[in-house]
This record gives structure tokens, C-alpha cells and sequence, in this order.
């Protein structure tokens, strides 16, 4: 009966975990997919989908609440999310969801192979516990990283964007036609980049103020540069100063920062190689350098009769 229980408790906890990964995607993609179905005039079978992930999302409340209680913990997740790229408005709600289905099927799963087996395993309530603890983590850590890599590609294009932008700006164009013009120019080299100028224009555009348009981009993406980009633009505007020759510098800046950085992983790589080499070529070398004279060692040992 214990086992039929918890099978019947994990298999219904892995689908509630399906069902949030599926409202996570279907989250994240909204905004292109609403583009996408505007030109095709889908706009209400879209709209019925959102009502529905809103309402499961909802529903997913109670199990929030028990991975963070209150608005503060769904707040500093939401702006994770966002530099993640989620920037849906149950997002927060759907992982901090996640984590606490996961600690459950984490816990549930240990007390089913304790349950499966002839006998209970050892420590079974520390292993549960550590379990929870992984499953809660989980998330967490695949948001880490799925932030980490958005933000490096966001660094490699950078560059290059600062420099289409300071041509542009040179030639005679406004900074936001810049702006609009150099994320048309990347949007194939680096999608995400001309992804996040673009909506800077749209904002600044819809009567954002420029400098709160690119603090916002700074706070969207936790990017160093593009933070260090907004606070020139804002002293730009209040001094009255070049802005031409503030991009000027700020690109020769984060350009020299990329080279650093490119210099700094080149000289970490011979370190990196390190346990490789030790572990995989050095036996190798070791025993086809030692390996005939450990052979004819043996072999005179036998020949005099010496065991």
C-alpha cells in the first residue's frame, strides 16, 4: 500500500512538473509568438491561451507560497527571470512553483526506492531531506546559467553594436534612428542584443525618457557595460556634453574590456588542461616509456630463476 502510494504521489507530482515546464515556454515565448499571430490574425486563439496559463498559473499559487512566502521573493525572481529572458507575468509564480513540486518529488521519490526495496535504506530521512534540498535547487541553478549565458552573448555583440552605433551617430543621425538602424544591422549576428535595443527604442519611443529607457536595459540584462552606458547618457543630457564622443569612449572601453577578458581565458586555459593531461596523457606516456624496460626487467628476473 506505502508503495502504491508513492507512485501514485510521484507520478502525479511529474506531471505537475510537465505541466509547469510547458507553461514556462509557452510564457517565454509569448511575446514572439503574439507578433507572429498578429500578422496572421490569430489574435484570439492566442488570447484564450493566455487566459488559460493565467489561470493555471493561479492556480499554481499555493505551491509559490511554500517555496517563498510574501511578494519579496517572487519579486527578486522575477527580475532573474527577466535577465533570463521570462518576462512573462506569472513567471515568478510558475518556477518558484517548480521548485517547491520538485523538493516533493525529490523527497517522494527516495521514500518510494526506500519503499520498493526489501529493506528500508539507511539514513532514509536525511536522504530525503537532501533530496528536497536538490529538487528546490534545481531550478535555481538552470536559471543561473540560462542567465549567464544570455549575458555573454549579450557581451560578445556589445562591441560591435556601440561601434555601428558611434558611425551612426557621427554621420548625423539621432541617437534613437541610431539606435533603431544598428539593432535592424545585428539582428542576425546577435538576435538577443537587437532584441533588447530595439524594445530601448520602442520605449523611448512610447515617451520613456532616454536615460530611464537605458537604465531599464541595463536592469533587463545585467550587463556591467550597458550599465555603465546609461549613467553616461544620463550625465550626457544633464551637462549637455558630446554624445557623440561619450559612445566614442564607452565603445573603445568595452571594446579593450572584451580583448581582456578574450587574454584572460587564453591564459587559464594552460591551467585548465592541467587534469586532462594528468590524467588521461600522462599514464599513457608513462607506460610506453616504462613499460619495455619493466618487461625486460621481469623477463632477466625469470631467466635467472628469481621470482
Amino acid at each position: 500500500m506505502a508503495l502504491v502510494i508513492a507512485a501514485g504521489f510521484v507520478l502525479a507530482l511529474a506531471s505537475l512538473g510537465a505541466t509547469v515546464h510547458t507553461l514556462v515556454a509557452e510564457d517565454r515565448s509569448a511575446s514572439s509568438l503574439l507578433r507572429r499571430r498578429l500578422a496572421a490574425g490569430e489574435v484570439p486563439d492566442l488570447l484564450a491561451r493566455r487566459r488559460v496559463i493565467a489561470r493555471v498559473a493561479q492556480g499554481l499559487t499555493p505551491l509559490a507560497r511554500l517555496a517563498g512566502s510574501g511578494k519579496d521573493p517572487q519579486r527578486v525572481m522575477r527580475g532573474k527571470l527577466a535577465q533570463a529572458g521570462f518576462r512573462g507575468a506569472n513567471a515568478a509564480r510558475i518556477l518558484l512553483a517548480a521548485k517547491a513540486a520538485l523538493a516533493a518529488i525529490g523527497a517522494s521519490a527516495v521514500l518510494w526506492v526506500s519503499a520498493a526495496g526489501a529493506a528500508p535504506l539507511p539514513a532514509l530521512p536525511a536522504a530525503a531531506v537532501l533530496a528536497a534540498a536538490v529538487g528546490f535547487l534545481l531550478p535555481s541553478v538552470w536559471l543561473g546559467g540560462r542567465v549567464q549565458a544570455r549575458r555573454n552573448a549579450l557581451y560578445r555583440g556589445l562591441p560591435d553594436a556601440m561601434d555601428l552605433l558611434v558611425t551612426s551617430v557621427e554621420a548625423g543621425l539621432g541617437l534613437d534612428p541610431a539606435l533603431q538602424r544598428v539593432a535592424a544591422e545585428i539582428a542576425l549576428a546577435h538576435p538577443l542584443l537587437a532584441e533588447e535595443l530595439n524594445l530601448a527604442f520602442l520605449e523611448v519611443k512610447a515617451g520613456v525618457a532616454r536615460a530611464e529607457a537605458f537604465r531599464r536595459l541595463a536592469a533587463r540584462t545585467g550587463v556591467q557595460d550597458l550599465k555603465t552606458l546609461a549613467v553616461t547618457l544620463a550625465q550626457t543630457e544633464l551637462f549637455g556634453t558630446s554624445v557623440a564622443a561619450a559612445l566614442r569612449i564607452q565603445a573603445e572601453g568595452m571594446r579593450v574590456r572584451r580583448l581582456q577578458r578574450a587574454e584572460e581565458r587564453a591564459a587559464m586555459l594552460s591551467v585548465k588542461m592541467t587534469v586532462p593531461l594528468v590524467v588521461c596523457f600522462l599514464p599513457a606516456v608513462v607506460a610506453v616509456l616504462l613499460g619495455p624496460a619493466v618487461v625486460n626487467i621481469f623477463v632477466s628476473l625469470l631467466a635467472k630463476g628469481i621470482p
